[in-house]
């Protein structure tokens, strides 16, 4: 078996930007734990508690505004309180001003080069992400991720673990829109990728 080639992934050092807060501004984190679960209004059985955590903390990292205005990744940088370096507080820069939160398929799957093919569905755009976990964990055509993605060093990568995965194939028809008893199932059922047996004809999802 050929050895899977290594690489270097940058490190935006997120979790120093909740340290900082959870630690020294717990005010803060408690006003925007208001907002965000009050929104959200999740329902605790059926969404694990670590999951929801790391939605809220990635949400306030990236999303939520202080009363200057700027989001805790911003102040962070402006504060530097761990004394980071020029390249670290770079990396953290760059994954605040080059980040967005879409719907993608997953069109291509490489686990040698660590990198999916995923296609925005509002534009179109496709977009090269570089991620080792699901690189090898994922198949091509495998299904539809709701993500944030951050731009680093000219690469995109997932912000942390993705919001959620269905597993749908996307279609290859012509027909525009989405099959009823697809979402019906995707939602409250025990998905069957289309093509296997006992799938009903007609259960491909597309954007």
């Amino acid at each position: 078996m050929q050895e899977r080639q290594a690489f270097d992934y940058p490190n935006p050092q997120m979790g120093l930007v909740l340290q900082h807060f959870y630690e020294d501004n717990s005010q803060v984190v408690d006003r925007a734990g208001t907002e965000f679960f009050n929104y959200v209004q999740a329902v605790q059985e059926k969404v694990a508690k670590e999951k929801i955590e790391q939605l809220f903390n990635e949400w306030f990292v990236y999303d939520f505004k202080l009363k200057t205005g700027k989001t805790p990744l911003e102040t962070y940088v402006h504060r530097n309180p761990d004394d980071l370096n020029e390249h670290d507080l770079d990396l953290m820069k760059q994954a605040g001003e080059n980040n967005f939160t879409g719907y993608f398929w997953i069109e291509k799957v490489d686990a040698k080069t660590q990198l999916l093919i995923i296609r925005e569905c509002n534009t179109n755009t496709s977009y090269s992400v570089r991620d080792v976990t699901a690189s090898q964990s994922v198949q091509s055509n495998a299904g539809l991720v709701a993500a944030r993605l951050i731009q680093l060093d000219g690469e995109w990568y997932f912000a942390s673990d993705p919001i959620y995965f269905f597993p749908a194939s996307a279609s290859t028809t012509k027909d525009g829109g989405q099959n009823f008893i697809d979402v019906v199932k995707l939602h409250y059922g025990l998905w069957t990728a289309p093509g296997q047996e006992g799938a009903p004809a007609g259960t491909e999802a597309q954007c």
